[in-house]
């Protein structure tokens, strides 16, 4: 049953792949009534994330952003579909990358690179072009899902037609290390929000003492990887342009906790230029730092 569940969702996804830009951003216009007005999805949790981050900034303003974000949110769900067919010329049509001189030099140097992206632009899209943008092996982190048929197909979207291997986040070290001997360009999600442990990091972003994964930072250190944040903002729809930053080209030269700072400090100077392009509800801010750690 779970075979044909994944053919059947296949077949519709595929479906609407086929279909031009303009039908599927009318139908995101629809979705973003019904989303943003009927079911109201998530509205609350949107709001206060906006309230907190942005204190400064008055009601209209919010539900300026607030209103941006969800248009934002619809047109990715329509764009997802399209991985199905796009190609690289596809992408490389709609996306525009200002800086990649800055990777071609790592390169030259046989330095290993993380993409660090967080949930900004379309980052599926981007992750498709790393085999383009990149000589090294191309990877991707991701986290597995529960549905059997979604993780299914997420995979094989993420990598038809692009030489791009699939790393779940439990075994990245592991895969990694396998691969000392290869030069890898790997993309990694880091703005996740992890179970707020002392043992996380813990920061002020954006007003709010936030806790963040560590393990590109690890990761980086333990195999001497160069760490490259990526600006992912929407130009127009299904048009985005994509800018890079070096974190650090010497990750065995820091200290604890530096790249995560330099990172979260990228992320955070990225939301505030583009405060509608992030993922405002997930619920990022639902941890507080243990009390050791405010001691």
């Amino acid at each position: 049953m779970k075979t044909i569940g994944f053919y059947l969702v296949k077949w519709w996804v595929d479906f609407q792949s086929i279909q031009p830009y303009w039908l599927l951003y009318l139908k995101s216009d629809l979705y973003y009534l019904f989303v943003y007005h009927v079911a109201r999805y998530r509205r609350k949790v949107v709001r206060q994330n906006l309230l907190r981050s942005f204190p400064e900034k008055d009601a209209k303003s919010i539900k300026t952003i607030e209103k941006h974000f969800y248009r934002n949110l619809c047109d990715l769900v329509v764009e997802g579909p399209k991985m199905m067919r796009m190609g690289p010329d596809g992408y490389r049509e709609r996306l525009t990358f200002v800086n990649t001189e800055l990777i071609t030099q790592l390169e030259e140097k046989h330095k290993n690179i993380f993409f660090a992206i967080p949930h900004s632009g379309n980052w599926e899209w981007f992750g498709k072009m790393i085999p383009e943008l990149s000589h090294h092996k191309g990877l991707a982190v991701y986290k597995r899902v529960q549905n059997s048929v979604f993780e299914r197909l997420m995979l094989y979207m993420r990598t038809k037609d692009c030489n791009l291997e699939m790393v779940e986040s439990n075994s990245v070290l592991r895969r990694l290390a396998q691969l000392r001997d290869t030069p890898n360009a790997v993309l990694m999600m880091a703005d996740q929000t992890p179970h707020g442990l002392a043992t996380d990091y813990w920061i002020e972003f954006l007003h709010q003492d936030t806790c963040w994964f560590t393990g590109i930072e690890r990761i980086a250190q333990k195999l001497d990887y160069s760490i490259v944040f990526v600006s992912m903002k929407r130009q127009g729809r299904g048009r985005y342009e994509i800018a890079f930053e070096m974190i650090t080209d010497n990750p065995k030269g820091t200290v604890s906790g530096e790249i995560m700072e330099r990172y979260v400090r990228c992320v955070e100077r990225f939301i505030e230029a583009n405060p509608g392009n992030w993922l405002w509800s997930h619920r990022r801010w639902k941890h507080e730092r243990p009390q050791t750690e405010k001691a």
